[in-house]
């Protein structure tokens, strides 16, 4: 998380399985699954549209061998001047102790939408 937080994918790398996959829920037009390459593509351009103001903080971890569980704050603002304010769940699956899974499911899903618009 921290990784992707600073925008630094390759760090991330080497913690992701060979089969992982990311969905990030919702109507928004950055929703949909990806794959690794796909969301390292993504990642960056998120930092792109954003100017690296995307912000994520953990509030609530829960974790056991195999998921972890993050209730994530999550601020950004855009160039044209729109902000994002919401929290976001987020839902990691393990196997073999890589990250195979992502699933990203923001709270407020008319603000995610219209940020990203």
């Amino acid at each position: 998380m921290a990784a992707f937080g600073r925008g630094d994918i390759d760090a991330a790398a080497p913690l992701r399985h060979p089969d992982y996959s990311s969905t990030i829920r919702g109507r928004a037009s950055i929703s949909g699954t990806y794959g690794w390459e796909a969301m390292a593509d993504f990642v960056r351009r998120l930092f792109d549209m954003t100017n690296g103001t995307m912000i994520a903080v953990p509030e609530i971890v829960l974790a056991d061998d195999e998921n972890v569980l993050m209730y994530t704050k999550v601020n950004a603002s855009r160039p044209d001047g729109r902000k994002y304010d919401s929290h976001h769940a987020y839902r990691y699956r393990l196997k073999d102790g890589l990250v195979i899974e992502v699933e990203t499911i923001p709270v407020d899903q008319e603000a995610f939408k219209e940020f990203w618009a």
